[in-house]
């Protein structure tokens, strides 16, 4: 109250001074009316002053308006007041760029309408939270743009100081922030599949290889031991055995190795061999690490004896013992192969009678690491048929599989007979000595 007495009696004496140094016309009125006309002129004076302070302070206001306009329209993060009811009074410009909306058709609407409906109750609780305690609040929230694109968005809620029924809401565009969260929790789910993959791999090479290593030992030893009572074609026969089941233990590792290669195409290294004694052999081979009672029985539809194919030998046996494998593993009883022999194709079925693989998962078994929901007991990496298919591709061919629940599974792998391209390289050494391609 002082203060603005103070004020004014500057204001007064302001007034005096400035009315000292106006000429005034000499007047013949009584001394009363030119006291009148003296406080009259005062008071005039003194209107003038406080329009020219007024003047002055409605400059100050405006610069200070034009510099609060800015911020509020050019901030980096888009700004909303709204009231009690959620309707938007006002929206900064980057608010409406956000949205890619004109603010104008901003104001006047519920700003909900422009938050997916999953994340609407996180907007309510938090509006909610903030009237009820007078705390600031955040959330994190998707909202739609006018063109129908969505995006991540922080939202930081506020009450205003002068109105208590409205509410200040600045929104940070946090899509980048939630990309890089994906790639990392994917990046996460790759390290856990990789440490998973190597304890898998560990558990092949503790298991899988057991088996065929035995076999090989028992095989050294009986020609170490025996070598002067086995005739000629005995030990061939086992000499044969110990090769085959290398090349076996040799495919198991490269199908590891693909795990590094996911994406490669494989190089083909083609060459001429007979494939119906190839099939003959790895059926023989395979079954010295079957179950007791199991056997591969193989049927041939063909009239000539023999028939000649152009394919990579290696990868060739990676694809015929991967799915022999898999049909001895999952079943009990003896794994049919049947090859058919056409002029410009041959088919391979390989068909067992185990525990099948659900229909679900049948789209998604050639995918690397992928595992059916009814194997998980099984040992496995996860990328034998991911190699297979990868394999016949290569070959220009085609595989398919037929399923059912606890009735068995047919793998259908049908190649061309002569693959028409070849990948320049040394010609691997394989099975039966098969010839280069001429």
């Amino acid at each position: 109250m002082n203060n603005k007495h103070d004020q004014l009696a500057q204001l007064r004496n302001r007034a005096e001074a400035a009315l000292k140094q106006v000429v005034v016309s000499p007047l013949t009125a009584p001394q009363n009316i030119d006291e009148v006309i003296h406080e009259l002129q005062v008071y005039h004076v003194e209107l003038e002053l406080q329009l020219e302070d007024l003047q002055e302070s409605y400059q100050v206001l405006d610069v200070i308006r034009q510099r609060y306009a800015n911020l509020f329209d050019f901030a980096p993060v888009g700004y909303l007041v709204i009231d009690k009811q959620g309707i938007v009074l006002n929206a900064n410009l980057t608010a409406g760029s956000m949205l890619r909306m004109e603010r104008k058709l901003i104001e006047g609407q519920p700003f909900a309408n422009f938050i997916t409906s999953d994340f609407q109750d996180h907007y309510h609780l938090c509006c909610r939270s903030v009237l009820n305690n007078r705390q600031a609040q955040n959330c994190e929230v998707q909202l739609h743009r006018s063109d129908g694109s969505i995006f991540h968005a922080q939202l930081d809620v506020e009450t205003s100081n002068l109105d208590t029924g409205s509410l200040f809401i600045s929104v940070t565009d946090i899509s980048t922030i939630k990309q890089a969260e994906e790639a990392l929790h994917r990046a996460l789910e790759q390290e856990r599949e990789i440490n998973a993959l190597r304890s898998r791999v560990l558990s092949i090479i503790s298991h899988e290889f057991r088996t065929p290593l035995s076999i090989i030992l028992a095989a050294v030893e009986t020609l170490s031991h025996y070598a002067d009572r086995l005739t000629p074609e005995e030990k061939e026969k086992r000499l044969k055995t110990i090769q085959n089941l290398i090349w076996y233990l040799n495919d198991m590792v490269q199908d590891a190795q693909s795990v590094n290669e996911i994406g490669d195409p494989p190089r083909l290294h083609l060459m001429t061999f007979d494939v119906l004694a190839f099939v003959h052999q790895l059926a023989q081979d395979i079954g010295f690490i079957t179950k007791l009672g199991q056997k591969v029985l193989v049927e041939v539809h063909s009239t000539q004896e023999a028939e000649p194919v152009t394919w990579d030998a290696n990868l060739s046996r990676r694809i015929i013992m991967n799915l022999l494998n898999n049909a001895l593993k999952y079943s009990t009883k003896d794994v049919h192969c049947v090859v058919e022999c056409e002029a410009e194709a041959i088919t391979l079925r390989i068909q067992d009678h185990g525990i099948g693989i659900a229909a679900e998962d049948q789209q998604h078994i050639f995918e690397p690491f992928y595992r059916g929901q009814n194997v998980e007991h099984k040992s496995g990496m996860g990328i034998g048929l991911f190699v297979v298919r990868q394999a016949v591709l290569a070959h220009g061919g085609s595989i398919t599989c037929e399923s059912k629940i606890d009735e068995g599974t047919t793998f259908i792998v049908k190649m061309p007979r002569h693959t028409p391209t070849a990948t320049p390289g040394p010609v691997p050494k394989g099975y039966l000595n098969p010839q280069p391609k001429a």
